[in-house]
């Protein structure tokens, strides 16, 4: 590994470029589907700091390599372009595409998820050039498209892209992550026959299905995981084929968001939720529970089918891919690291299913994430950066 302070030096010098950038990045909305100008922001500037080949792929992934001697294994820093909406910007504390520095911090939506950790990934990888410290792999920095909504990017990355290891930079507080529960999009659908309210009993009202159905998956008995912890289930959006309020509906549509752990597969959830269903039917009443799938197009017109669902995933506490990473954060960083788990998804899942190796670090308080209170620290961004080479230079060593 190289020399830490020399990486400390060059951390500190970049510091007042790599704020910039991130702001720039804030700046530059990028919402699903539409990430065309952070992706050529981010193309520019790994080109400004000397990568050896950038590419934007047919998906709209932006791609940047530092080649090594060719002589140990490779690794991707894994970030995403894409951000989720603002919502109400009057509820901001600063507005949130301006990218404010406010009291050490910079402001915004995106600001720790995840156009920091893309800005210090960018940078870290660049340090190791700067430092004259590659080491003996490739290092690659992935910033992929369609994260938010179902990882579109990051499946492509792994069928056209394949690392021997991987660093997913959502937020840790710079401490490091072996895992994540997984994720998975569920639709209930039941159909009666619509009818005029006034006259209910010529309809079939798939109402009084979806409370029976309610009331029996609010006693469902989940499972637990040692390390990831309990799955959970949330109904949330509930739709029906109809906009008058004096019409009995055909059909009504329950989507469930389903938190997964390794026990229980997602077909498997599907088949259970679906006996729930059956059995909850009323006379004439039809229905069946789907695991989501929605066709993305991404920002550059490439069209690809993409079911709602993360993987989950854990490595062992003792998986030699934590162990190196712990000890390389623990020498650069002169302080110990605690090693966690996150409570939301990320597409570490979907490489981790492909057979690549996958741990998380990353600056800001994952808490903050999809709040209108996003905010990076500024010590954080520069730190992470410092700790984003570090595990490049280690991972990429045999």
């Amino acid at each position: 590994m190289p020399n830490p302070e020399m990486l400390r030096q060059a951390a500190a010098e970049h510091e007042e470029r790599l704020v910039a950038f991130c702001r720039a990045l804030i700046q530059t909305r990028s919402m699903p589907g539409e990430e065309t100008d952070a992706a050529l922001a981010v193309q520019a500037e790994m080109q400004r700091l000397g990568y050896d080949d950038v590419w934007i792929d047919d998906v709209g992934n932006v791609v940047g390599v530092l080649r090594g001697s060719g002589s140990g294994p490779s690794v991707m820093l894994n970030t995403h372009l894409d951000h989720v909406s603002a919502g109400d910007e009057a509820g901001w504390p600063f507005p949130p595409f301006e990218g404010r520095v406010h009291e050490g911090a910079i402001w915004g939506r995106g600001a720790m998820d995840i156009k920091g950790p893309t800005a210090a990934q960018v940078y870290g990888a660049a340090l190791l050039g700067a430092s004259n410290a590659r080491p003996p792999g490739d290092v690659y920095v992935a910033a992929a498209v369609q994260e938010e909504v179902g990882g579109l990017g990051s499946i492509e990355l792994a069928r056209t892209t394949r690392t021997d290891a991987a660093v997913i930079g959502e937020a840790t507080q710079n401490e490091l992550r072996r895992g994540h529960r997984g994720r998975i999009g569920l639709v209930a659908r039941i159909s009666g026959r619509s009818a005029h309210a006034s006259m209910p009993e010529r309809g079939i009202n798939p109402h009084y299905t979806l409370a029976r159905f309610l009331d029996a998956l609010e006693g469902f008995a989940v499972e637990e995981d040692a390390f990831l912890g309990r799955e959970t289930f949330a109904p949330t959006l509930l739709f029906t084929d109809q906009t008058s309020s004096n019409v009995v509906p055909g059909e009504v549509r329950l989507h469930i968001d389903w938190r997964t752990v390794p026990q229980r597969k997602p077909e498997q959830i599907r088949r259970e939720l679906q006996g729930l269903l059956d059995a909850a039917l009323v006379h004439g009443a039809t229905g069946e529970v789907a695991i989501m799938e929605e066709r993305l197009r991404t920002h550059t017109g490439a069209e690809r089918d993409v079911p709602t669902a993360f993987p989950s995933f854990a490595l062992a506490e003792d998986d030699p891919l934590v162990v190196a990473a712990q000890g390389a954060l623990e020498e650069v960083f002169g302080r110990a690291i605690p090693v966690g788990r996150w409570e939301f998804a990320t597409d570490g899942g979907h490489l981790m299913a492909a057979g690549i190796p996958c741990i998380g670090f990353g600056p800001g308080d994952e808490t903050l994430a999809h709040t209108n209170q996003e905010h990076v620290p500024i010590a954080q961004l520069t730190e992470a950066t410092l700790g984003y080479a570090a595990l490049a230079a280690k991972l990429a060593t045999p």
